[in-house]
């Protein structure tokens, strides 16, 4: 039991770590000289005529290239699991198991994104509509990992044995999937009090592994300690970027990295949606959502499921010979194998080469704006994220400020992922026709990412063409 328990917290912490690149973006909802705010809030009418942004701009000072990066855990932090202890033990680091569970939440959810601007063009017209083009490479990831996780690794199962219940897994999931996007939006004002916009996404998926879990449970019988599962879900995968055969006893993989970026099989679509409206001149709302979509993976796809109950009454240890003659002590390898045998048959588990669809992590953002002079506004914004088995919130305050006509700052403070310390900033400074932008929701995450429970930025630069020559209230007004 302690070698499961060691192996489920060794995989807590590296999904926590690995996963550190996901769509938190609320400072940037009010950066109106930044085209990348368009990307939370497609109503947002770009101040610039023309602009050009993304990796094929040449590098101005796009170090690193333009791109956006991001991790949220709304349960813990690294420090949270290990840290430096005190006394004696000051200069060590300790694992703080009960210090862990008092901070997982119901379920623990970890999101993920990193995104690369291939491409962002913007042309804006004189009766203040815009179109804009967009092409992307996404990587996102998100798992949730139910509360009865953490107990049964961290505590066992006789708590739970001698409450007569179940440790329940149900809500245990987690989706990878790598794609390129090819958005096309649109988006224009009405009477000067309204702006609408829209933009269409097409997806095509690299990769993906997720999980579709519809039940599982784990019960301890308080007689004999058996452990008894029943379960029914699904383990999907489908990829371009490798191919495999199995060669006798052996798994012959085909790594292929150019046909995956350049495969378009696994098709999608997604929708971003937003609206604005001036209620006086000072006074703006907006609604706006993003990733309403989802993708059909048929490519190299491969969809395993398991349905049924099983009953595990233990291993037997004893001596024995392994394959040099040696003894050694340990569980029987035939038996681990009828074990391992039983378990599919049981469950009933099948593989089927058929496609599946997945559905995009989606958000809502509904914000408010208070223009004080043409120097500074004030914003609020909220924002929920629909992700799988889960719901997450988070709300902002902020400042913006139109310094003069090339240099803007941004403020704000954020309750994210159940914490408060989240300070975030941005700016934007125009130098002739460039013009270099970076924002983050959590400058504390920046520097001690081992408190952080957040941490994102975003950073790059636009040629910018047709500035206007008065000077710009803080918050675009439409």
């Amino acid at each position: 039991m302690r070698n499961i328990r060691l192996l489920i917290i060794a995989v807590i912490l590296i999904v926590s770590s690995l996963t550190a690149m996901a769509q938190q973006a609320s400072t940037l909802y009010y950066m109106d000289r930044v085209f990348q705010s368009q990307t939370v809030n497609v109503s947002a009418i770009p101040v610039h005529k023309v602009q050009v942004g993304g990796l094929i701009v040449p590098v101005f000072g796009q170090l690193p290239p333009a791109m956006y990066f991001n991790y949220g855990n709304n349960s813990f932090n690294y420090n949270h699991i290990l840290h430096f202890g005190e006394g004696e033990y000051k200069d060590s680091l300790i694992v703080d198991l009960p210090l862990l569970m008092k901070k997982v939440h119901k379920t623990t959810a970890i999101r993920n994104e990193l995104r690369l601007d291939v491409l962002n063009l913007s042309f804006k017209s004189k009766n203040n509509s815009a179109v804009t083009v967009s092409l992307a490479e996404r990587v996102l990831f998100g798992t949730t990992l139910p509360k009865d996780l953490f107990e049964f690794a961290i505590n066992g199962n006789k708590p739970y044995m001698d409450e007569g219940k179940a440790h329940n897994l149900s809500k245990l999931s987690f989706d990878m999937c790598a794609f390129h996007e090819l958005g096309i939006g649109f988006a224009t004002e009405f009477a000067e009090k309204f702006s609408v916009g829209g933009r269409l996404k097409l997806l095509f998926g690299i990769a993906n592994v997720s999980s579709n879990v519809g039940s599982l449970n784990l019960t301890t019988d308080p007689e004999r300690y058996y452990i008894t599962a029943d379960a029914d879900f699904q383990l999907r995968k489908s990829t371009t970027l490798f191919e495999y055969d199995i060669d006798g006893d052996s798994i012959v993989t085909d790594m292929n990295v150019g046909k995956a970026f350049s495969s378009f099989g696994n098709f999608g679509v997604g929708l971003d949606l937003g609206f604005t409206y001036n209620i006086t001149d000072k006074i703006s709302v907006s609604i706006a959502a993003t990733d309403l979509g989802f993708i059909n993976w048929t490519q190299n796809s491969q969809v395993a499921s398991a349905k049924g109950e099983y009953t595990f009454e233990g291993i037997e240890l004893g001596f024995s010979k392994d394959s040099t003659g040696k003894l050694r002590y340990g569980p029987d390898t035939t038996m681990l194998k009828n074990i391992a045998d039983t378990i599919i048959d049981m469950f009933d588990m099948k593989v089927a080469d058929k496609g599946y669809m997945t559905w995009l992590p989606s958000n809502v953002y509904l914000g408010a704006t208070y223009q004080l002079n043409d120097k500074i506004g004030f914003g609020v914004l909220y924002r929920g994220e629909v992700y799988r088995k889960s719901y997450n919130q988070s709300l902002t305050l902020s400042a913006n400020s139109n310094i003069n006509h090339w240099l803007s700052l941004h403020g704000s403070w954020s309750l994210i992922n159940n914490t408060i310390m989240n300070v975030g900033m941005g700016f934007s400074a125009r130098l002739g026709f460039i013009t270099w932008y970076m924002v983050t929701d959590d400058v504390i995450g920046l520097i001690f990412p081992q408190k952080a429970k957040t941490i994102n930025w975003r950073m790059g630069c636009n040629l910018t063409f047709g500035h206007p020559k008065k000077v710009l209230k803080t918050v675009s007004r439409l």
